[in-house]
């Protein structure tokens, strides 16, 4: 597991610091899915629909004015946004990976953030900070929420290529699909070679816990943990 940790953060490296920052920028760039991540993206003319499948909420997202005849959507988003507060760690490693962290203003919990280089994020404490919230729910900070994936429910590759979702907000999807794929095919790779083993390795992931001072184990079984696992 951890040589593919490794594979997947040194390609994750490579491309945070090539990545380009797009500010400014109106066009809109339409990408494919590889996965069934749970959400969806449909491009128009003047703005995109981004659809959380999962918890079936529609997010417009527009460039100059917001449109006036579009049913359907349940929040817009003007982008390129510039200012973003997190409850949830999916959203600042996707925010690092794309080259945006300086939109990255403020944190539920700004001492959780492992990089040294977010020291300056500052406590979540309103949605009057920023434009708009990456959340584990829908509804944590009103209109400005925007939900990422919080369960153990997806696979490793279905979990990170919402990294595209997060993408949409920054009109950056062609850098979120160039970097899933750089991702995807070392995780692949890796997965079809353990293939050829003779005999299969066997881990499991346990959770410990003490409560009344019974220690008890258990196994975690999720589709996230058992997909990591036997691509480790």
């Amino acid at each position: 597991m951890k040589r593919l940790f490794t594979i997947i953060s040194a390609t994750a490296v490579a491309l945070v610091y090539n990545a380009q920052a797009i500010v400014g920028d109106c066009s809109f760039d339409e990408i494919s899915l590889e996965t069934n991540p749970g959400f969806t993206i449909s491009i128009e003319k003047e703005y995109k629909v981004l659809e959380d499948t999962r918890s079936q909420i529609k997010y417009g997202l527009y460039c100059d004015n917001q449109p006036s005849n579009v049913d359907g959507v349940d929040r817009w988003f003007k982008v390129p946004v510039s200012s973003v507060g997190v409850r949830i760690p999916l959203a600042s490693g996707f925010l690092e990976a794309l080259g945006h962290r300086d939109t990255l203003k403020a944190a539920e919990s700004p001492g959780n953030l492992t990089n040294i280089c977010l020291s300056n994020v500052q406590p979540l404490d309103s949605s009057d900070q920023v434009e708009i919230v990456f959340s584990k729910n829908t509804t944590s900070d009103g209109d400005k929420t925007v939900a990422l994936p919080a369960d153990d429910t997806l696979t490793p590759l279905q979990k990170a290529e919402w990294i595209k979702f997060v993408a949409a907000f920054y009109n950056d999807e062609k850098a979120a699909d160039s970097l899933y794929n750089s991702i995807s095919a070392a995780y692949n790779c890796h997965w079809n070679n353990l293939q050829h083993l003779a005999q299969q390795p066997h881990a499991y992931w346990v959770q410990y816990a003490d409560a009344d001072g019974k220690p008890t184990y258990n196994i975690i079984n999720s589709p996230y943990q058992k997909s990591l696992l036997a691509g480790a």
